[in-house]
């Protein structure tokens, strides 16, 4: 804020409560001259992405309603402070050529380009522009040139992964059509843990495990998997 906006804002405070306010010109002088090197950086009026835009006028006027103590300068700046970490936060920082077509991309050096992103930032920072938001990049249709693409190649749907690798891998085959047919799995074990003794559908023995936990067959994970696969999509 210039000396002219903290000037007003201090007249808007005095309004608010007159008995606080300096009783000679000396020590309101003081405290204009106090109150503008605090809140230098901070600036009357800044917008929000989400409408709730700041107002310095509002911090004042929250202070007063709800402490009993007497405003200070830093009763405004710490407000404004958590806003811009706010909208700074929301920024997505990339790089629009579109909004900057002063900028050379053939340019031996990046200057141009890294000054631009600073200028942006400061400008949000400043409360002179809003952030660019990752809703912002990512609202909208799809392009029509992309709808009449994807239309073009149509729907693909790749073969069973199970039927393309079965000769590969005979001894999951093997497994995946005992399964089906319900008959004993050969690879069955009782416990997946090598200190366990216990045999199959017989709780775990293993110290640190749940010993409630019993030990079912390969044959039931494989049914199981197998179902889920054939489950349609």
């Amino acid at each position: 804020m210039i000396r002219s906006h903290v000037a007003a804002l201090l007249a808007y405070t005095d309004r608010l409560d007159p008995s606080r306010a300096p009783t000679s010109p000396e020590a309101a002088l003081e405290r204009l001259d106090a109150w503008a090197d605090i809140l230098d950086d901070v600036p009357p009026r800044a917008p929000h992405p989400e409408g709730r835009e700041w107002d310095a006028s509002h911090a004042v006027r929250r202070h007063i309603a709800t402490s009993p103590y007497p405003i200070k300068a830093s009763d405004v700046s710490r407000p404004w402070h958590t806003f811009k970490a706010d909208i700074l936060g929301r920024h997505v920082g990339t790089f629009e050529p579109t909004a900057h077509p002063e900028i050379d991309p053939d340019a031996d050096t990046g200057n141009a380009y890294t000054a631009a992103l600073l200028a942006e930032r400061q400008a949000i920072a400043s409360g002179e522009q809003l952030p660019t938001t990752h809703r912002a990049l990512l609202a909208g249709p799809p392009a029509e040139e992309v709808t009449k693409r994807l239309a073009a190649l149509g729907t693909y749907m790749p073969p069973h992964v199970e039927d393309v690798l079965r000769d590969f891998r005979p001894g999951r085959a093997e497994r995946s059509r005992l399964a089906r047919a319900g008959l004993p799995d050969p690879l069955a074990v009782a416990c997946p843990w090598e200190a366990c003794r216990a045999s199959k559908d017989q709780k775990c023995t293993t110290a640190g495990r749940p010993r409630s936990d019993f030990h079912g067959a390969r044959l039931t994970a494989a049914a199981t998997a197998l179902a889920r696969q054939e489950q349609p999509a």
